[in-house]
């Protein structure tokens, strides 16, 4: 049962994933005390808690600024709330914002906030506010690239990096409670990068950088504006909040929040069984045991990841080009280590109709049945969500070994009279890719044994993690193993490794298509979703035929909770966990 008790040192973990993609949308109108201080996680005797775990905090502070790590994206939304966060489906819901307005063309976005929005200390939350916080963390000085990118498409932002303006143009206080950002270019997109958590001006307006990073406030928040009050946070154990006492906003039921920190996933699951873990994700592969466990009941949530193989197509002239110094306007050899890139050209893997046979040759169902225990979604290119950009009319593939070696024959293969494929007289080997797993073991394993029947010999190269990037981009391998993302959350995800010059499509795959990439531009330069339905159908109907990669399956991700507590609804990815914190209760 939850806890409703004092509890001191407990260990709880939980692996979170955060992630930053939302998706672009037409106008929508949406109605939505100081800290205590102690020295351990003591809670009230007869309020209740909850215990999260999650790895440890990466961030240089414990800060918005500075927010890279589940920690941070796990307690600030509760603590210091952002415009907008990400629901279950990691869709952009308004958050601190009352009401979000964007214009047709997507280059005007309005933020309307409540008008009884207060910080901790009772001064009120204003748009200046907003202003401040946005305007502090792309100072130069700041040096946090990841807001410079997010908010580079706003007008002026670049001048005031640049140090050729002391204002952002782009951003402007309309009254108190509104405030605009004007962009230079058609970004549909925009509220991907609008989760910086605002920060109270008048507590920190007078401080310089370095001033700054020496506050107390970098790393202990104690103003705050969102239903709980910072309490404590301990570097390498746990960050303690409590519900607040006269909250402006909507209230919450849980008294006490304890975010642990602890970096290995066995405590997860030690704890989660041991009845001391209130809620946490859980592998795919030991669905099975918790699901016997009469304390925690098992929620599945489909997934926005992919699993997919790359299918390094480079061209002799596209590794000439990267081995060509820098000056001379190349990349100078692998762009991991600079070493001359040495790679294999393969040419059949060039022939659209060699990639079509591929996929002809495999069953992802049987991948999906040994990798993901059947809890998967098999997907035909990388634009698989949200639901209204699935293409329904994509080709599936469905194993067809004739049309395999039907299609190998128009790419100019050969087969021997044993039945081996053959390129130029010689047998065809192909090498998978991946870092060391064992997940990675026995899908190579599927690969040689279904691509073994149309001919084609599979060898397994395995490297460690640190390695793989530099092996993928060196041509050490023909099907790249590539696992993650949060391409179910947002179609324009794919342009960040599809597009020409994007990393995995030049560097590993050789893939250059302009039509794909003109639609990707188009794809975010309106708000209308029924126009960027037709963008993105179109966009994925030409990776489903062009197969630059092998499209296997989106996982289902697990969470196991605690069955009296109430409420939650888990994100598709597990970061945003605590997105719905006003509806969590706890049941007897």
């Amino acid at each position: 049962m939850l806890r409703i008790f004092s509890r001191k040192g407990k260990s709880i973990f939980l692996v979170v994933m955060a992630a930053f993609l939302v998706v672009g949308f037409s106008p929508l109108t949406v109605a939505v005390a100081p800290a205590v201080d102690t020295s351990e996680p003591a809670a009230n005797e007869t309020g209740s808690q909850v215990f999260i775990g999650t790895n440890g905090m990466t961030g240089k502070h414990y800060n918005p600024i500075w927010m890279t790590s589940n920690p941070q994206f796990l307690t600030f939304p509760l603590i210091l709330p952002a415009l907008t966060w990400f629901d279950d489906s990691v869709q952009p819901v308004p958050d601190l914002a009352t009401q979000i307005d964007v214009n047709e063309d997507a280059t005007v976005w309005t933020f309307h906030l409540p008008e009884n929005a207060a910080w901790s200390d009772g001064e009120m939350l204003t748009a200046d506010d907003v202003y401040f916080t946005y305007k502090l963390a792309i100072n130069p000085e700041i040096g946090q690239s990841v807001w410079a990118k997010n908010f580079s498409s706003v007008i002026g932002v670049a001048e005031y990096q640049a140090g050729e303006a002391d204002e952002i143009e782009g951003i402007k206080v309309v009254d108190d409670h509104t405030v605009t950002f004007e962009l230079s270019a058609p970004t549909a997109t925009f509220l991907f990068n609008t989760y910086l958590g605002i920060l109270p001006e008048h507590i920190l307006g007078s401080m310089t950088v370095e001033e700054l990073e020496q506050s107390d406030y970098v790393d202990a928040p104690v103003v705050t504006s969102g239903p709980y009050d910072f309490v404590e946070y301990v570097e390498g154990q746990y960050i303690h909040l409590t519900k607040k006492a006269d909250y402006w906003g909507k209230e919450v039921q849980i008294d006490e929040i304890y975010v642990e920190l602890f970096e290995e996933q066995a405590t997860i699951l030690a704890q989660l069984e041991a009845g001391e873990l209130d809620i946490a994700t859980i592998p795919a592969d030991e669905v099975a045991r918790f699901g016997s466990i009469e304390h925690v009941d098992v929620v599945p949530v489909a997934g926005i990841g992919y699993s997919v193989a790359h299918v390094d197509a480079r061209s002799q002239e596209q590794i000439d080009l990267m081995n060509k110094p820098t000056e001379e306007g190349g990349k100078g050899g692998n762009v991991m280590n600079s070493t001359p890139i040495e790679a294999e050209i393969k040419p059949y893997l060039q022939e659209k109709s060699f990639r079509q046979a591929l996929a002809y040759s495999i069953d992802s169902n049987a991948i999906i049945a040994v990798l993901a225990d059947g809890q998967a979604t098999p997907i035909y290119s990388p634009i698989f969500g949200p639901e209204w950009a699935v293409n329904p009319d994509l080709n599936t593939y469905e194993r067809d070994t004739d049309m395999a070696k039907s299609l190998m024959e128009e790419a100019g293969v050969t087969f021997d009279e044993k039945g081996v494929a053959l390129w130029d007289g010689k047998p065809i080997t192909l090498v998978f890719l991946s870092s060391t797993s064992e997940q990675a073991r026995q899908l190579g394993e599927i690969l040689q044994q279904q691509l073994g029947e149309v001919g084609i010999r599979v060898d397994i190269k395995l490297v460690t993690s640190s390695a793989f990037l530099v092996a993928a981009i060196g041509g050490e391998g023909d099907l790249v193993l590539n696992q993650g993302g949060r391409f179910g959350a947002e179609p324009s995800t794919s342009s960040l490794y599809y597009t020409c010059k994007a990393g995995w499509a030049e560097l590993v795959m050789g893939y250059c298509n302009p039509e794909f990439d003109d639609l990707m531009t188009q794809g975010v330069a309106t708000s209308v979703v029924e126009d960027r339905q037709a963008i993105y159908h179109e966009a994925s109907a030409i990776l489903n035929e062009d197969l630059p990669s092998l499209f296997f399956m989106s996982p289902d991700s697990f969470v196991g909770m605690n069955p009296n507590l109430a409420g939650v609804k888990p994100s598709a990815d597990p970061g945003y966990l605590t997105w719905n914190i006003e509806e969590w209760t706890i049941t007897e």
